[in-house]
């Protein structure tokens, strides 16, 4: 998978799904499976931050409090734009909750090797800010991830959604550790008002983490607009597939939506 289903895991005291659901803490999506979170940015980075961000998060749902400021340094103010537009559990819909755990920020980037192993890595020179959320629906065992990353420039964006494709015809079969995931492919995405381009890739896991066979369904939706990529994913059991496509396409268009204002307001 190259942008593995829900690249996030759940939070919150969210209890995993009973029977052999996909794994929350391993979703394939947006930082892919054995994500890590990335330690620390520049301290100069940081402290440049930290008030937008605090101002941004307010009760910490992650919904668009208020209008980014855009006073600081480039990366602060991508930074806002990435927290306001990133979903929050009631952003999908009832019954949704956090992974544990929820956010990865600065998120890792998805990668596929030449021998169709996957994994994270850091992200690229370019990257302005790169924040991630997993979420988890205990009774359907939906697991769902949102990430946005700003870039620096159009063409570094491009590039990076240019590599999702080359890598899912490149390994229809991926594996990392003991998972495995079969039937890579693409699949024609949904149309997103406001999107320059989106790339749509879906699966199937049929070992878990540990080496369980399973039999889970995943949809990974990788979308564009300037310098900014949006992803949203979805993983479940098989038999879910049309929910699946429903939750991810509705997440990202929700995540488009509120990217138009934040760059409304990037422009002034």
């Amino acid at each position: 998978m190259t942008s593995q289903p829900p690249s996030g895991p759940p939070a919150g005291p969210v209890p995993p799904p009973p029977g052999p659901g996909p794994d929350p803490r391993r979703p394939r999506g947006g930082a892919r499976h054995g994500i890590a979170l990335a330690v620390g940015a520049a301290l100069v980075a940081l402290v440049l931050a930290v008030v937008v961000v605090a101002s941004l998060r307010g009760d910490g749902r992650g919904g668009p409090a208020a209008p980014p400021s855009l006073g600081g340094t480039r990366a602060a103010a991508a930074h806002a734009l990435a927290s306001n537009v990133v979903l929050a559990p009631s952003d999908w819909g009832p019954g949704f909750g956090r992974a544990d755990p929820y956010e990865f920020d600065p998120a890792d980037e998805d990668v596929v090797l030449g021998n169709c192993e996957y994994g994270g890595r850091a992200a690229r020179s370019g990257t302005l800010a790169a924040v991630q959320r997993v979420v988890l629906h205990p009774s359907s065992g939906l697991t769902g991830t949102s990430e946005v990353r700003v870039f620096t420039d159009d063409p570094t964006a491009k590039r990076y959604v240019a590599e999702v494709p080359d890598q899912i015809r490149r390994c229809p079969t991926q594996h990392g550790g003991k998972a495995l995931y079969t039937g890579v492919h693409e699949t024609p995405p949904p149309e997103v008002p406001g999107l320059e381009e989106v790339v749509a890739e879906e699966g199937s896991q049929v070992t878990a983490d540990d080496g369980t066979g399973v039999d889970n369904r995943y949809l990974v939706l990788t979308g564009r607009t300037g310098r900014t990529v949006l992803r949203t994913s979805a993983v479940a059991g098989a038999g879910q597939e049309a929910r699946i496509r429903r939750v991810a396409t509705d997440a990202l268009l929700e995540m488009q939506r509120r990217l138009g204002p934040e760059h409304a307001a990037a422009r002034r």
